[in-house]
């Protein structure tokens, strides 16, 4: 049982009892171990849109009125620990957790789920069932978090993997090769262009059912040329119930003062940071602009980052350490399931016209660069693309609002998508509706997010299936 009290249990199968043997009694084997430092994440960063919960600024946002309580609960002379890092000094074990990116070429392994299998996901949407894990996960360290080869470990055992050309993230827990397949305690898959949130009561990979990797402190993040611009994950010992953005309850307290389940610590705007490291910095910037969101059970005030070697040498080996110089004192909770109000429509706009100008075309290959399109995926059944617009094709950042040509190409079923702000939930009425095998335009006047940051989304409502669409621009109101 890990500290969310989900209970784990694997099936270990002959095959595996006769490599640890191998292990134990036969003569030493090299084995390669997974590719470190990780391969660079697809851009843009950082992951999922800029209105998703993990890179919503909060600096502004409400206090919660509980808040001194809840910071007490916690006990306020707690230092935070950064829980990450480099090898533990074992020949496999490492701190943190581990991710990699995979190409859109690597092969599906079909995963069985012996814990929540109700609340996982067998595939990513409008592809066949199965996660892109390499064959050498099961006989290779370091692909899964704690570094044994093919996890089943007991531990939580966690595998994050990113298809890099379809914009794919998969998710794992309790990860195991069992001598004959794969299985795990969870599953959960997002797309990196949505916002994708779990329904409600569902785990993910995580017991707050949120995504694990975007709120993971990680090396490129630190030392990159910009500023962090995501929260951080981070765990405390009791939780009570769950708010927005988490989806799962893993309660182990029935206290009022026991934070819930994607509730979110602020850094006060008041803690002087001057005299830390310019890595150090940086980290506290992004906890008083982002914050830390709670998911899961564990030890207080623990930050959770990747896996990374390059945390063991300068400069990245003053990240790391027993504690950080805060405790939980220099926090408050912003005001538990806040959300970025929408503003009122400012009023009457002006139009202004554009030469034709491709915004996206889902039937080219994914890494296209600006000037050109947003290229594919198809977009996927019954899922959501976020796109930032602004800076595209001549559009302003202070856009409202697109005039836009959207065409849904040789449809292989009937159905609709819809076009809308992209920080806002999808509307019930579509922008296109086609039957199966006939290219269909529309024209549309979609407007952009509210909250400036020049995003529209687009919905496929076709169930089973995927959809090829385009989106040209001829103007825009402001």
């Amino acid at each position: 049982m890990d500290l969310a009290g989900r209970v784990w249990s694997c099936q270990v199968g002959p095959a595996l009892v006769a490599l640890a043997l191998a292990f134990a009694l036969g003569p030493a084997v090299a084995y390669a171990q997974a590719p470190q430092p990780p391969a660079p994440l697809p851009t843009p960063l950082p992951l999922f849109p800029p209105d998703n919960w993990w890179n919503v600024d909060v600096s502004a946002a409400p206090l919660d009125p509980n808040s001194a309580n809840f910071i007490n609960f916690i006990n306020g002379t707690l230092p935070l620990h950064p829980d990450f890092g480099g090898s533990d000094g074992s020949q496999n074990g490492i701190y943190g957790m581990v991710y990699a990116v995979v190409p859109g070429t690597q092969p599906l392994e079909p995963v069985t789920f012996v814990e929540f299998g109700n609340q996982s996901d067998a595939g990513a949407p409008g592809r066949p069932p199965g996660y892109p894990i390499p064959v050498g996960a099961r006989t290779q360290p370091k692909w899964i978090e704690g570094g044994t080869p093919s996890g089943c470990s007991g531990n939580d055992d966690h595998m994050l993997l990113v298809d890099g050309d379809n914009r794919i993230l998969f998710e794992l827990y309790h990860t195991c090769w069992n001598g004959s397949g794969w299985q795990a305690g969870s599953g959960a898959i997002y797309q990196l262009d949505g916002n994708g949130r779990r329904p409600e009561g569902w785990t993910s990979a995580d017991a707050a059912g949120l995504a694990i990797l975007p709120g993971l402190v990680r090396y490129d993040d630190v030392f990159g040329p910009d500023p962090i611009r995501h929260a951080f994950r981070f765990t405390v010992q009791n939780t009570n119930g769950h708010v927005y953005p988490a989806s799962h309850t893993a309660s182990n307290s029935s206290s009022s003062d026991a934070l819930p389940m994607g509730a979110r610590l602020r850094l006060k705007a008041s803690t002087n940071i001057s005299g830390f490291s310019a890595p150090l910095q940086k980290i506290a910037q992004a906890m008083k602009t982002y914050g830390l969101i709670v998911a899961d059970n564990g030890t207080n005030m623990y930050v959770t980052g990747a896996y990374d070697p390059r945390w063991d040498a300068p400069p990245g080996d003053v990240v790391p350490g027993p504690t950080w110089p805060l405790t939980a004192g220099d926090f408050e909770v912003v005001q538990r399931g806040w959300q970025p109000t929408v503003p009122a429509d400012s009023g009457a706009t002006s139009f202004y016209t554009l030469p034709p100008c491709r915004l996206l075309d889902t039937r080219l290959a994914a890494s296209q660069l600006p000037p050109g399109p947003y290229g594919g995926p198809a977009l996927p059944p019954v899922s959501e693309r976020v796109l930032v617009v602004a800076g595209r094709c001549g559009i302003p950042s202070a856009a409202k609002a697109v005039a836009l040509n959207v065409t849904a190409a040789s449809p292989p079923a009937a159905g609709n998508v819809s076009l809308f702000p992209g920080d806002v939930a999808a509307p019930l009425a579509s922008t296109i509706n086609f039957t199966a095998g006939l290219t269909r335009a529309n024209n549309a006047v979609v407007r952009l997010a509210s909250s400036g940051s020049g995003t529209m989304a687009l919905r496929n409502n076709t169930a089973g299936q995927s959809v090829h669409v385009v989106v040209d621009v001829s103007g825009y109101f402001q």
